[in-house]
Parts: C-alpha cells; sequence; structure tokens
C-alpha cells in the first residue's frame, strides 16, 4: 500500500519549471497560437507561475487533450490562457487525488485494524472473576491432597 501512496505522491508532485516549458513547447511546435494579452517576455513566467502547484500527471494529460482537440470549451488553433490551463490540469488530476485519498483511508483502515482494541471493562472484570475462581479451585485442590499430618485428629 505505501508503494501505491509513494507512486501517487510523485505523480501528484507540481510540474517544475522546465516541464512546464516543455509542455509549451509542445503546443506551439503543434500549432496553438500564444495568447496575445501575454508578452512574449513574459510568457514563460505567467505560465510557471499559474503552473506551480499543478500536479505534474493534470499537466501532462491537459496537454495530451489539447493537441488532440478534447476541449469543447477550447478552441484547438490557440493556447489557453495560463489559469485555464492551470483549471484544466487539476480537473485531469483530480482521479489521481481520489486515488491518493483512497490509498490513504485503506491504508489507516488497515492500521488501525492491526491494532487490537483495548480490553473493556467488563471484559477486565471477566478475566479477574475467572482467575479468583480459578486460584480458588487450586487452594481447594491442594488442601484435599495434602495428608493430614501425624499428631492430628487424636
Amino acid at each position: 500500500m505505501s508503494e501505491e501512496i509513494g507512486r501517487l505522491a510523485d505523480r501528484l508532485r507540481p510540474a517544475p519549471p522546465e516541464r512546464v516549458a516543455e509542455c509549451l513547447d509542445a503546443l506551439k511546435r503543434g500549432g496553438m497560437v500564444a495568447p496575445a494579452g501575454i508578452a512574449p517576455a513574459d510568457f514563460l513566467r505567467e505560465y510557471v507561475l499559474a503552473l506551480s502547484n499543478v500536479p505534474a500527471c493534470g499537466l501532462m494529460a491537459a496537454i495530451v487533450k489539447l493537441k488532440r482537440g478534447e476541449y469543447a470549451a477550447v478552441r484547438p488553433g490557440f493556447m489557453p490562457v495560463p489559469a485555464e490551463l492551470a483549471a484544466l490540469a487539476r480537473q485531469e488530476a483530480r482521479g489521481a487525488r481520489e486515488d491518493m485519498a483512497r490509498a490513504r483511508a485503506t491504508a489507516e483502515t488497515l492500521r488501525a485494524l492491526s491494532k487490537p482494541p483495548p480490553p473493556s471493562p467488563e471484559s477486565k472484570a471477566r478475566v479477574r472473576a475467572l482467575h479468583a475462581r480459578f486460584r480458588a479451585q487450586v487452594s481447594a485442590d491442594r488442601a484435599e491432597a495434602t495428608p493430614p499430618s501425624a499428631g492430628q485428629g487424636q
């Protein structure tokens, strides 16, 4: 379970700036036009800022879907603005985040099940009563098994 959580954590790590630059370059090479409202000098910085906490797996899935034209709300020939791309990438990462939450919940449940529950006061009282009866029976058995000593009974 911890291996699965580790793999999911790796997928959900934010995309580093180099990866963001590669993804944007892939969109440009695919013929998508950069947003006109962003100055060329600020282009990369604006996208890195918007995508700074977006999981890498979501960014990659969004880039692939953009290149395929699978988003009805995004015009196929134009790159989405930074905030729009971040929203698409977060949407794509939702499945991995849900998988992570399920894996953590499962691991927590397994940890909780592996620990025995503390004994209840009722069960402690039952054990004490059984122990007292056992000790009384052992004492009675010893008293019966001990032969009377000489000189007693006369």
